[in-house]
C-alpha cells in the first residue's frame, strides 16, 4: 500500500519536478510547483502527477517511487511514459521492471538492516543523507558517507544503517540487466 510520506523520522520532505511539452512543443512542468499548489489545477497537464513521490513503508525502511519507465529507451512520444508512471504510482512496481528503469528513494531508520539479497539489475546510487554500510556476501563491507556513489552490479548485498540516532536516505536508479553468473567478472 502506498502512502504520501516516508515513515522514517528525521529526514526532510522533498519534491520531484517532472517536465514535458505543451501542445506547441514548448517545455513545461508536468508536476505542480510545490510553492504554489493553488495554481496546480490549471497549470499542469493530465494525468495529474503529484510533486511528492508515493511511499511504501515497512517498520524500519521506506521506499519512495520517484519515477519509472517500462522500457529503455523510454517512450516519451505522446507522454506514454507519463501515462505508465501514473499507473505505477497507484500500483508500485517491484525493485526492477523487466526492460525498464526505476528511480527510487530509500530511507532507513537508525539501526535498520536489510536482508542479504540480490536483484537482477544494475543499480546506480548516491547517499543523500547519513552514512550507510554496504556488506557483500564475501563478508567485505564499506561505509559510505553522504555524497558517496555506488554501483551495484547484480551482487548479493545487505544494507545497514550503523547509526543509533540518524536516519539514512539513498537515491537509486535500478536498470534491468541480464543475470550475472556466479564467478562472472573474474579477471575484469
Amino acid at each position: 500500500m502506498s502512502q504520501s510520506t516516508t515513515k522514517v523520522e528525521g529526514l526532510p520532505e522533498f519534491s520531484r519536478h517532472i517536465t514535458t511539452h505543451n501542445a506547441d512543443g514548448v517545455a513545461i512542468f508536468q508536476t505542480p510547483d510545490p510553492d504554489n499548489l493553488s495554481a496546480a489545477a490549471t497549470s499542469c497537464p493530465a494525468p495529474p502527477i503529484s510533486t511528492f513521490p508515493t511511499w511504501t513503508n515497512s517498520p524500519t525502511s521506506a521506499f519512495g517511487l520517484a519515477y519509472a519507465t517500462p522500457t529503455i529507451p523510454a517512450d516519451l512520444d505522446a507522454n506514454a511514459d507519463l501515462d505508465t508512471y501514473y499507473q505505477y504510482l497507484h500500483n508500485h512496481p517491484g525493485i526492477t521492471i523487466q526492460g525498464g528503469s526505476v528511480l527510487r528513494v530509500v530511507d532507513m531508520a537508525p539501526g535498520a538492516v536489510s536482508p542479504m539479497h540480490r536483484t537482477l539489475s544494475l543499480d546506480y546510487g548516491v547517499v543523500l543523507e547519513g552514512e550507510v554500510e554496504l556488506e557483500l556476501d564475501s563478508g567485505e563491507t564499506r561505509r559510505l558517507p553522504r555524497g558517496d556513489i555506488f554501483v551495484q552490479r547484480g551482487t548479493r548485498h545487505q544494507w545497514r544503517n550503523p547509526s543509533e540516532s540518524e536516519p539514512v536516505r539513498l537515491l537509486l536508479v535500478h536498470l534491468d540487466s541480464k543475470a550475472a553468473g556466479e564467478g562472472e567478472g573474474k579477471g575484469t
